[in-house]
Formats: structure tokens, C-alpha cells, sequence
């Protein structure tokens, strides 16, 4: 399931050809490079490009296995600069079994992070959604077609995750990240129970 990318100097000159391992689904600014993310049937495939220099080339692959998409719309992918070559990204995603364009209809994916320290990328952890117990509204808290089901938040030092109805946020330390709080907006489903008449 290879591809091919093709990369062009906006001033001009020829184009570089790049072979990668997986098909293309994105391709996102990651600073001053790329990151072009994809799968290959099977997993999911964030793959390094590096813009700056002489010539475009591949670097260093993170495969997350057994994994897809999880917000196929170009806001579902986030990066936060640390520096010029440093940096966190944040992207939806789902697990095995389970297609990219199912954000359309279920509940919400888990964020993945991962760590870009000179286009070598490597996994932070993730923040899930726990949608269990929360009732469809009809789109009036929320709703797939406002922003789709998922996204990374990086606001003021601080991390969170949009995931359906909740906001999840998750602290970074020690190259992993972990959940600290979760808040959800959803409505609850309402229970009836009928009264007995004597």
C-alpha cells in the first residue's frame, strides 16, 4: 500500500518524489516540516517530512497498530509548536475494527499526542471519551456536524480533548500524558417509572 508524495518549492524548482510505506489520507504543517498521516489497511501511519534544507526527505514513522482515523475533517489535527524543531501534535483516532468515517455516526474517538523532537515522533498516550450514560440531543449541546466528533485543544500551556459531549483535560509529565479531569455537557437519559396504583 505504498504512495507517493510529491514535494514542490513555492519559489520554484523541480519536484521531489517521496516513497511512503502507506497511503495518504493527511498531510499537515508540523513547524517548519510535515507530517503526513495515513494507513496501509491495517494501521495508522504518521510519517515525518522534512521541508527545511536542500532537498525533501522522509525521516523517522510512528505506527500506531490496528488503529484508524478518527475525525476525518481537517480540524480533527492539531500542532503546538515548542520550538522550531520541537513540538506536540494531537489527532483523533479509533481502534482496531473500527473505520475512520464512523465519527459520523457513533460516539467519539480517543485524542492521540505524540511528541515531535526533531521529526522523531513518539507516543504520549491518549485521552478517551466515556460517553456511557449521556443522551442524544438532537444537536442542540452538541453535534458532529458543528465540529466534528473530536479534536486537540492546546490552550495556555494547559491540554484537552473535545471528544463528543465532554472535555477531557490531560497533563504532561514525564513523556506521558494522563487524564486529570473530564467534564461532560451531555444530557442525561431520564428514567420513567411508573407508580403503582392501589
Amino acid at each position: 500500500n505504498e504512495s507517493s508524495l510529491y514535494a514542490v518549492r513555492w519559489a520554484g524548482g523541480e519536484a521531489a518524489k517521496l516513497q511512503l510505506a502507506h497511503g495518504v489520507d493527511r498531510i499537515e504543517a508540523m513547524g517548519r516540516d510535515a507530517v503526513v498521516v495515513g494507513t496501509d489497511g491495517r494501521n495508522l501511519h504518521f510519517t515525518g517530512v522534512r521541508l527545511v534544507g536542500e532537498e525533501p526527505s522522509v525521516t523517522h514513522r510512528y505506527t500506531r497498530k490496528g488503529a484508524s482515523q478518527g475525525e476525518l475533517r481537517s480540524h480533527g489535527f492539531f500542532y503546538k509548536a515548542e520550538g522550531p524543531d520541537s513540538g506536540l501534535l494531537g489527532l483523533p483516532v479509533r481502534g482496531p475494527g473500527r473505520p475512520g468515517y464512523e465519527h459520523l455516526f457513533n460516539d467519539s474517538a480517543s485524542i492521540l499526542f505524540l511528541r515531535n523532537d526533531s521529526m522523531r515522533l513518539t507516543e504520549m498516550g491518549d485521552l478517551a471519551a466515556k460517553s456511557e450514560g449521556s443522551a442524544d440531543d438532537g444537536c442542540r449541546a452538541s453535534c458532529v456536524d458543528w465540529y466534528g466528533n473530536a479534536r486537540p485543544l492546546f490552550v495556555r500551556g494547559r491540554v484537552f480533548a473535545l471528544l463528543g459531549y465532554e472535555i477531557v483535560e490531560g497533563n504532561l509529565a514525564d513523556n506521558r500524558i494522563r487524564e486529570t479531569r473530564r467534564i461532560s455537557f451531555a444530557p442525561r437519559r431520564v428514567k420513567m417509572s411508573r407508580a403503582k396504583l392501589d
